[in-house]
């Protein structure tokens, strides 16, 4: 039982780091005397509120990550170093940063910031505002925070908030496969995938004969998973044969119900 409620605890750990992605946010930089420093300030904590606000990242404590910005001498152009960022994100605990700037050029006022992968060094995201005025700023940052995280949005191949691999993704909505579960006969195979329960979820299911070949598609055939399992899909073909998939090829055809294959479970959930 005990061993039971660890699995259960690690799952839901699992899938709460990676709902959300950790981020870090630097105080913005000021450049041709735009604002203030008092003003910059003001304006990141503001900012930081509003990515809070979409529920797409997790932001860690600021004063933690600007002291050990200062402990490890870390400097802008650190930030293409792949080696220091990984060290970096390691120290806070995080997987990407924020940078950003507020500029004047000429008489136009500019809000701009980047999204970098402490992994990879990486820019995976943009952003940028023109401005008239400082009392411009505040009236643009909940946009301006959805439009830098909007291109964090979960991609084939991430793990979904069930600790599964997204496999497909439709408008707001994805899909997540879980590991094998086993093998089993046709009926038992659709209670395991019914009474699955990764990341703490009760809406797991045996995938379709179609929803099962986009498994193949965008993960096997992509080699995002590896090996070459007989998978049960819920399709039926008759009372008696349901449809599986062979994912060495992608090979689809019935077979008599009592048959043993591998058996994967998928979930759907808002992106």
């Amino acid at each position: 039982m005990k061993k039971l409620i660890l699995v259960l605890l690690m799952m839901f750990i699992t899938s709460a780091i990676y709902a959300q992605k950790s981020i870090a946010v630097s105080t913005f930089d000021i450049m041709g005397g735009a604002v203030t420093k008092d003003e910059a300030e003001a304006i990141t904590e503001l900012f930081i509120s509003e990515l809070v606000s979409t529920g797409k990242v997790n932001v860690v404590d600021r004063a933690n990550f600007d002291k050990l910005i200062e402990e490890m001498k870390f400097q802008n152009s650190d930030f293409s170093n792949s080696e220091k960022t990984v060290a970096l994100g390691n120290a806070v605990n995080a997987n990407l940063v924020i940078r950003g700037k507020i500029m004047k050029v000429g008489s136009s006022m500019y809000l701009s910031s980047t999204v970098i992968d402490l992994n990879t060094a990486n820019v995976l995201s943009s952003a940028r505002e023109q401005f008239n005025s400082i009392d411009d700023i505040f009236g643009l940052l909940t946009k301006y925070a959805k439009k830098t995280v909007e291109g964090l949005s979960l991609k084939i191949g991430d793990i979904g908030p069930g600790s599964g691999i997204v496999f497909y993704i439709e408008g707001k909505k994805a899909y997540e496969v879980s590991e094998i579960l086993g093998d089993a006969d046709w009926e038992t195979a659709k209670s395991m995938a019914k009474n699955f329960r990764g990341g703490g979820y009760d809406d797991w299911y045996l995938p379709t004969k179609d929803e099962l070949n986009l498994v193949y598609e965008n993960l096997r055939k992509t080699g995002i998973i590896s090996g070459d399992s007989w998978y049960w899909s819920s399709s039926q073909c008759n009372g008696n044969n349901a449809w599986y998939q062979r994912f060495s090829d992608g090979y689809q055809d019935n077979h008599n119900k009592d048959y043993t294959y591998s058996v994967r479970a998928i979930r759907a959930f808002n992106n």
